[in-house]
């Protein structure tokens, strides 16, 4: 039987678990902290929170700066308010890790480590995906169903974006100081991002006593949930089989989930240029089926722990949010292990309890920025906190990512759109450091809850939960985390980056009080006044605007206060080259959109500049031989206003080709994703057709010989393959001259003696071969210069002027003849090969035109549709807004009507306490006069006795006279 007992170990409380009658059992001892939450809690007195003031913004006419388009405009200002900052407009100086880089205070080491990026776990996706199956409701209720599927990926980074993002870091702000101000990572940006709630339970991390674990109310019930008793019984096993002074998450899954794995680790991260994101990957795809049933050695795992069938899943599912706790959630410096401390909460997460996990989880990210941006040598700091959340919020606000456009599961949750390996774009040290800078102010509300008009929204307690958590992270606050003895304190100012929530953005003062940690009372009361609701306050949501102004003062003081690193580009940065050198002696290569070699061509990732085109330059070879590099220069539109390039289809761009003496044209893999269609291009088309017949005037060709070179059967049924246009066919593609008058003077015979005897045969010798050779000559001209899809034109032409070649009899033009009748025969070929590709194109282009008028008339029906929807949602909505309102109007009324009626009841219970006194009163009085009344009965028989007894009396001296 499992015993859970307690006992001081100098001075210190400790939970030890152990087995009751088996001292061979080793036990386990693990340290216990105060609870803030729970039955054996203390009650503190929470004061009245003065923090809250009774409206969160302010409106009044300002000079605004519009940054976009540098024009100060007189208007009226919507201001965000903060409680924790006084009013202060005087100038700072603000000191980012750029520039204690720059001026040798602190310097990043050769690699940049994880800082608790979660990483492979084998079993952890199978088990998850089971997880979501059989758990939706009871994840959906703890509002924490998306948050635990976007842990189902990897997410990728650019260590260059990351080190840039922590150099501009200011940690006495907790925001990102870029030329146009400050921006930084929000509750609400944690609600959208991560699909974490502010709203809900505070988060307790610590081991619970025996006591506690033991416990039950007056009714009997457990003060824990009975599973958190078997997760400590769980991690008594494993650390007893481990040997070892801790329990790792590898161990943990492996105990609990037992059916087979079926992801492999992704491969290791490679920081490269990519031109899109990778076509297949090793992380689960998303979709959630329907669970399997256990196995054997799975139901045996809750048999050894003795756990009753009606608890398995509960069980099951707080062990896995145990896990997920500590690799994805709130990671610390203990990486890869499991944190007994979560066990409670996770038991009651388990139960669908709500935690408000957002606010830890950002006191956890602003503490590791803090930890990284103040260290001497950042790389070592240690710092370990939930970085992948910082990814996402960097896919979101920043071109860094290639997104999907649309995704094949359902998840609220942002980052997931980002997940998956390769996704992250490549930048440079100086790339990196202008993307930052390059935000405008139109972008910064980009997650902001946007409404058609503007609302004055009353924090009454009773909206709905997305408002809630909107309106907390409105206001300004501290942040807090507690995990067992660590107690931190984060300042969280939403009015330094206003914007972002679409207000203006104006000096932000200087903050009142500076904590960094406190007491356990004081951690939970600052927690209670970040997350209050009910506080009757009023806030002002904005109208949708794109313009994310900021006062003209605000831009004076951000002059004067901000660092000059963030004004400034990298000191002695150095651009790499976007295009590599080309490979091999006097070689060009042509990529085509499906050859291997498109993997070489690099998209940019920022706004396109113009380059200038590159020299040819000359290097020594090994030899002392010269050596030449031909650069292509391309001119061509980039394909979307980002600067980003469709990079599955090329456009047709122009080549200027300079020098191309003794050039090859290396064209391998250009046609190797074509089918094989025809037998005939033994020839010229195979490998030219696209390149150079697309249009009369692109190229020439300077002889016969030319197509010796082509080889592969395929044919040209993809037409994308290769765009390029040449303006001078390079000469490796002519005959040479020296074959051709080597051909011709074996053919005229030896030359004429120089002898200064006149023989007129000798002359008449001369002159035919003369003739010979310029109608030849002629013809070598003509097929040289004549456009490439016109040479099948002058075949008749050269056939007439071999015929007259035939008449000079003392010369043999066989030679010359074959020469034509193999080239004009390859033209040929090549002419009936382009022409069956012509018909497999024409085809295409009219499939795809068809398909495309097909998705264009679907796009368009799906528009309209989804106009009368946008139309019919837009009713819905104004109709929910009446009713909201009416209903706003008549809680206000019932509200009133309330408070009337407890002061009636008051009164009421002040009248019946006096009434109660006054019966009591008059009771005793009747007492009394009953009693009165008694005695005066008494007194009564006694007058009425002496009255007879008098008559009586009288009667006897009347007789008594008588006689």
């Amino acid at each position: 039987m499992a015993l859970f007992s307690d006992h001081l170990i100098e001075g210190r409380q400790i939970l030890s678990i152990g087995y009751e009658g088996d001292e061979s059992v080793t036990q386990v001892d693990v340290l216990v902290y105060d609870p803030a939450i729970g039955a054996l809690s203390p009650r503190w007195r929470l004061s009245d929170d003065s923090s809250h003031p009774e409206e969160w913004y302010s409106e009044s006419t300002k000079e605004l700066f519009d940054q976009e388009k540098s024009v100060t405009i007189s208007a009226t200002a919507l201001l965000l308010r903060s409680s924790l900052h006084r009013k202060d407009n005087s100038s700072e100086h603000f000191l980012l890790l750029g520039d204690r880089i720059v001026n040798g205070d602190a310097k990043w080491g050769s690699s940049t480590p994880q800082f608790g990026e979660i990483s492979f776990i084998g079993g952890y996706w199978e088990w998850l995906e089971d997880v979501l199956a059989r758990n939706k409701g009871t994840l959906t209720d703890a509002k924490i169903y998306d948050a635990v599927f976007a842990s189902l990926f990897t997410y990728d980074r650019n260590t260059n974006l990351i080190r840039s993002f922590c150099e501009h870091w200011c940690p006495s702000t907790n925001s990102l100081h870029i030329p146009i101000g400050e921006v930084s990572i929000s509750l609400w940006d944690m609600r959208l991002i991560g699909g974490l709630s502010a709203d809900g339970t505070f988060y307790d991390e610590v081991v619970p006593s025996a006591r506690e674990l033991n416990g039950s109310d007056k009714r009997g019930e457990p003060l824990l949930p009975s599973s958190c008793k078997y997760l400590f019984l769980a991690y008594h096993q494993i650390y007893c089989a481990s040997g070892t002074s801790n329990v790792t998450t590898h161990e943990w899954v492996k105990f609990w989930f037992k059916a087979p794995s079926r992801y492999k680790e992704p491969p290791h991260r490679v920081q490269k240029k990519r031109s899109g994101e990778p076509r297949t990957s090793n992380n689960p795809t998303g979709f959630i089926s329907a669970p399997n049933p256990r196995s054997r050695d799975g139901e045996k795992v809750f048999d050894d722990l003795g756990i009753e069938k009606n608890m398995r899943e509960e069980t099951n599912l707080a062990a896995f949010l145990s896990c997920w706790l500590c690799v994805f959630v709130l990671p610390n410096k203990e990486v890869g292990q499991i944190r007994p401390g979560v066990f409670k909460v996770a038991s009651m997460m388990a139960r669908g309890e709500r935690f408000s996990l957002a606010v830890p989880v950002l006191a956890s990210i602003y503490h590791g920025l803090r930890e990284i941006t103040s260290s001497p040598s950042p790389s070592k700091c240690g710092a370990t906190f939930p970085i992948h959340y910082l990814y996402g919020w960097l896919g979101q606000y920043y071109d860094s990512y290639f997104l999907p456009s649309s995704l094949k599961f359902k998840c609220s949750a942002l980052m997931v759109r980002l997940a998956g390996e390769k996704k992250a774009k490549h930048f440079t040290a100086q790339e990196a450091c202008d993307l930052l800078k390059s935000i405008s102010p139109s972008k910064l509300s980009v997650l902001a809850l946007n409404k058609p008009k503007q609302l004055t929204i009353c924090d009454n307690g009773v909206q709905l939960d997305s408002w809630s958590n909107y309106l907390i992270s409105l206001r300004s606050s501290f942040l807090t985390l507690r995990r067992g003895g660590e107690r931190i304190i984060e300042p969280y100012s939403p009015h330094r980056f206003a914007r972002q929530f679409q207000y203006c953005q104006d000096i932000p003062g200087k903050l009142k009080e500076e904590l960094s940690t406190g007491s356990l009372e004081k951690i939970f009361q600052l927690w209670k006044s970040c997350t209050r609701l009910g506080t009757n306050a009023e806030f002002t949501i904005p109208l949708q605007t794109s313009k994310g102004l900021a006062t003209k003062q605000y831009v004076e003081w951000w002059n004067k206060s901000s660092s000059q690193f963030c004004k400034d580009k990298l000191p002695s940065a150095k651009m790499n080259s976007p295009r590599g050198t080309p490979k091999g002696n006097h070689i060009i290569t042509i990529r085509s959109a499906k050859s291997k070699m498109a993997k070489d061509i690099t998209p940019p990732h920022s706004k396109p500049k113009e380059k200038e085109p590159r020299k040819a330059t000359t290097q020594e070879g090994p030899k002392g031989e010269s050596k030449k590099r031909i650069d292509i220069a391309t001119s061509e539109e980039s394909s979307s206003d980002k600067g980003e390039r469709h990079w599955k289809r090329l456009k047709k761009a122009k080549v200027t080709v300079s020098d191309l003496q003794n050039l090859n044209f290396d064209l391998e893999g250009v046609l190797d994703d074509l089918p094989d269609t025809s037998n005939h291009l033994e020839v010229l088309g195979e490998r030219l057709g696209n390149q150079f017949a697309s249009d009369d005037s692109l190229g020439s060709v300077d002889g016969p010989n030319s197509f010796d070179l082509l080889s592969k059967q395929k044919a040209f049924a993809d037409e994308t393959s290769c765009q390029v246009a040449i303006e001078e066919a390079p000469s490796k593609f002519a005959m040479p001259m020296k074959e051709l008058r080597q051909s011709l003077a074996k053919s005229l015979g030896p030359a004429p003696s120089m002898v200064t005897v006149f023989r007129g045969e000798d002359v008449i010798s001369e002159c035919q071969r003369a003739y010979v050779s310029t109608l030849w000559t002629k013809l070598a001209y003509k097929i040289g210069k004549q456009s490439f899809d016109r040479l099948n034109t002058i075949e008749d032409e050269a056939k007439k002027l071999f015929e007259e070649m035939r008449k000079v009899d003392a010369m043999d033009i066989s030679p010359l003849e074959r020469i034509i009748e193999s080239f004009f025969k390859n033209i040929r070929a090549y002419n009936s090969a382009r022409s069956a590709s012509t018909e497999v194109h024409k085809d295409t282009r009219a499939r795809q035109l068809a398909d495309a008028s097909q998705r264009l008339s679907q796009a368009e029906f799906n528009e309209s549709e989804q106009v009368k929807m946008t139309q019919l949602h837009q009713c819905e909505f104004e109709t929910l807004e009446a009713k909201e309102a009416q209903l706003k109007k008549e809680l206000e009324s019932i509200c009133i009507k309330r408070k009337e009626m407890e002061e009636l009841l008051v009164s009421d219970e002040e009248k019946l306490s006096k009434l109660q006194v006054d019966v009591s009163s008059l009771k005793d009085e009747i007492s009394t006069i009953e009693n009165v009344a008694a005695q005066s009965d008494e007194d009564t028989q006694k007058l009425e006795k002496m009255k007879t007894y008098i008559e009586a009396s009288q009667k006897e001296l009347a007789d008594f006279k008588l006689f």
